[in-house]
């Protein structure tokens, strides 16, 4: 007669069986918090820290259609997901104005 549990005690000891749980477990976690980033929404102080941007800077974004949000009643919402996805492109422009910082600095050298 087979005995199940002891065979199956055994497996979920074993070293395949522990990383498949780890797997099945890292997935989940991944997914579920993908889905609470994409779901959450954020008001307009933690979003403009966000951009590094003023808050009138960020109102003046949305009346511009540059920025996504939703409106709460009267309140703007911004879903954490489109602000890590504008916060990437934000980030360019930065990096195309240190050169020319780079190039002042030259200019000054007495050489």
């Amino acid at each position: 007669m087979i005995d199940l549990t002891t065979e199956l005690t055994a497996w979920l000891r074993s070293v395949d069986a522990r990383t498949l749980m780890k797997e099945i477990v890292a997935e989940a976690v991944q997914t579920e918090i993908r889905g609470a980033l994409e779901d959450e929404l954020i008001d307009v102080e933690r979003a403009a820290a966000m951009l590094d941007m003023t808050e009138g800077a960020l109102r003046k974004a949305v009346e511009r259609g540059q920025v996504p949000c939703q409106r709460v009643g009267t309140r703007l919402r911004f879903r954490r997901m489109n602000l890590l996805s504008k916060s990437g492109r934000a980030s360019t422009p930065s990096a195309r104005r240190a050169p020319s910082r780079s190039r002042s600095s030259t200019r000054d050298d007495p050489d």
